[in-house]
């Protein structure tokens, strides 16, 4: 009789294992499911979201490139001569050496170049950047655009000038406004020129009104 009962005290118990393991492996099973879906959601949010940054980063990089293209439009034209203009006055805007920022004093003139565009919708710039000639042809070149597009950062970001009212261009070491001999004339050299133009020519397609 201990026996049996032992026996059925045994069995009883693997029983109440089994139930207990599979009751544990239901409930194990429900919360991996709800981890899983949990988890799948939040991985459709973060591509969601990406995709969307992807789309905007797209959406900016083929806008940059319209402005690009307007800005060598305008380039372009000016430097063939199918543009009629007449300059109207001359600008110089002195960088540090081996700098392209725009330091107080520049901004300054910048500012009013900004003013001039506002009053007259057909003013346009013409933005040429130099460097003296310290340091090897191709490095002066990039230094003089560099400065460059910093002048033309500038009006976009503080004045909201249009990029189809600018042209730029590159001279580098070329074309020194004084002698590179002297530390003065290097000071002089490290510019930006800027000319303020009047578009004349009535049927170009130059898009230069704000």
């Amino acid at each position: 009789m201990v026996t049996n009962r032992r026996l059925h005290s045994t069995a009883g118990s693997a029983v109440a294992l089994v139930l207990l393991v599979a009751a544990s492996g239901c409930a194990t099973n429900g919360y991996v499911r709800t981890q899983v879906a949990e988890s799948k959601t939040y991985t459709d949010s973060q591509v969601g979201e990406v995709r969307g940054n992807l789309d905007k980063t797209n959406g900016n990089l083929n806008q940059v490139q319209g402005n690009l293209d307007q800005v060598k439009t305008l380039a372009e034209r000016l430097a063939s001569g199918s543009v009629e203009f007449a300059e109207i006055s001359t600008h110089q805007v002195l960088f540090a050496f081996d700098d392209w920022r725009l330091e107080p004093d520049a901004q300054s003139a910048v500012d009013g170049l900004a003013a001039e565009l506002a009053s007259h919708p057909r003013y346009a710039l013409e933005i040429r950047g130099f460097a003296d000639a310290t340091g090897n042809d191709r490095y002066n070149y990039r230094l003089g655009r560099e400065r460059a597009d910093e002048v033309v950062r500038y009006l976009v970001t503080k004045h909201s000038v249009p990029m189809s009212r600018i042209a730029t261009v590159s001279f580098g070491e070329e074309s020194p406004a004084a002698d590179n001999a002297t530390r003065d004339g290097r000071t002089q050299n490290r510019r930006v020129q800027v000319r303020l133009l009047e578009i004349k020519s009535p049927g170009q397609s130059v898009a230069i009104a704000p």
